[in-house]
């Protein structure tokens, strides 16, 4: 039974949008950090680093997002090429 692509539908709809939200929760903590820490330099007028601003503490936590990241998708893309493989030769 196939878990993701159930129809060919879902190749166009299900992949691409679980494929951005696996690579967005890989690079969530690098994005944000990134953000805030460009808000703060606006209002403060100082360069913001991890001594001084806690936003750029946060890209350090891409050395466990990143890697959990990439796993979550090597274990989609296995799945989604096994549905696909298994609905295409249903038909």
């Amino acid at each position: 039974m196939p878990l993701i692509v159930k129809r060919k539908k879902h190749l166009l709809t299900r992949v691409p949008f679980l494929t951005f939200l696996i690579v967005f929760i890989g690079l969530a903590p690098v994005i944000i950090g990134l953000i805030g820490a460009w808000i703060t330099e606006l209002n403060t007028g100082e360069p913001c680093h991890e001594g001084n601003c806690s936003w750029m503490v946060l890209p350090w936590l891409g050395m466990f997002t990143i890697p959990v990241g990439f796993l979550l998708f090597i274990v989609f893309f296995v799945i989604v090429l096994i549905d696909t493989i298994a609905l295409y030769n249903n038909n």
